[in-house]
């Protein structure tokens, strides 16, 4: 009898039952945390929150402060999951442009350059001596003459001035009130520019040293001016740009790896233009070179001659389609 009751098919059923019954309850917890619909608030949750907090108020939050930051965490996920369940992140410019962002940001944080040595970095120096030339100092004084106040004797009375100076070192008396300096020490052409208005330290730059030249026209009327003295554009020693050139170094080797990289992502896809207008080689490259940053030889010697024959391609491709579908 036990025999046959211990073969009896609905006993092993009802066995397998409380054995996989027993395995889920053990194994509930772990099944809930990698179920789609668990929000799991761990350590790393906590951290972060608390990186928040700390960030906005200086400070780090106390217990009571803990709750309402996790409901918000916990609002924020449900409404987050839920639009995406909707498909409210397709076609969203916002969206798209964001993570477009943080892509970028995580291609910069894997393009990391290492620390350029000496050598390096006086190889870039003798490359690039244009961008650290310090360009020629200006000091001159000057005469101003107010066109508002003189109107059209203005000029007049300026040329009438010019001729008396002499060696005079300097006469703001014989001019107008300047609501600036009437003196000027160490300015560069375009520090000139900022007080004057464009053009004017260009014009002091090829102006005689020593002797008294204009009227010169600024934003603010006439000038009679005398160049004290001019600088020679100078190109300062290694050890004075050492933290500069690394600077510099080390930002154009990641834009080059960033560009590198995007161009990389790139060649795994194919351009297709499915319409009536295609660009031009040549405006296709351009385009390309803009998404690589500096890379344009780059796109130049790869990418393009692909995307253009993907172009020309998949347009013979939709015209052949179309016509097709007109026969």
């Amino acid at each position: 009898m036990l025999r046959r009751v211990i073969r009896e098919p609905l006993l092993h059923f009802l066995i397998a039952g409380v054995l996989i019954f027993a395995v889920y309850d053990a194994f509930d917890d772990d099944a809930s945390e990698s179920s789609p619909n668990a929000i799991v608030i761990g350590d790393a949750e906590m951290q972060f929150l608390r990186a928040q907090f700390e960030k906005l108020w200086g400070r780090s939050p106390v217990d009571s402060e803990m709750a309402p930051l996790v409901k918000e965490f916990i609002r924020e996920e449900v409404l987050y999951r839920e639009g995406v369940a909707m498909g409210l992140d397709q076609d969203d410019v916002i969206v798209r442009r964001r993570i477009g962002q943080k892509m970028e940001f995580l291609i910069g944080d894997l393009a990391v350059p290492s620390e350029p040595d000496d050598e390096t970095l006086a190889k870039y120096l003798e490359a690039n001596p244009d961008k650290y030339r310090e360009p020629p100092r200006l000091t001159f004084t000057h005469v101003y003459f107010n066109v508002d106040r003189r109107g059209e004797k203005a000029r007049t009375d300026a040329e009438a001035a010019l001729a008396q100076l002499g060696e005079q070192e300097r006469a703001p008396e014989i001019g107008d009130r300047f609501a600036l300096s009437v003196d000027y020490a160490g300015d560069t052409a375009r520090e000139v520019d900022q007080s004057f208005g464009t053009g004017f330290g260009e014009q002091l730059l090829e102006a005689p040293i020593g002797e008294w030249f204009g009227p010169v026209e600024s934003a603010y009327g006439l000038h009679l001016v005398r160049v004290l003295g001019r600088s020679e554009p100078r190109l300062p020693d290694f050890d004075e740009l050492r933290g500069r050139l690394s600077t510099d170094y080390s930002f154009e080797t990641r834009q080059a790896a960033n560009a590198l990289a995007l161009e990389r992502l790139t060649e795994r896809y194919q351009i297709v233009f499915d319409g009536s207008w295609s660009p031009p080689a040549p405006q296709l490259a351009r385009s390309k070179a803009s998404l690589g940053g500096g890379a344009q030889s780059a796109w130049s010697r790869t990418s393009i001659s692909t995307c253009t024959r993907a172009t020309a391609s998949s347009t013979s491709i939709t015209r052949r389609s179309r016509r097709s579908k007109s026969t």
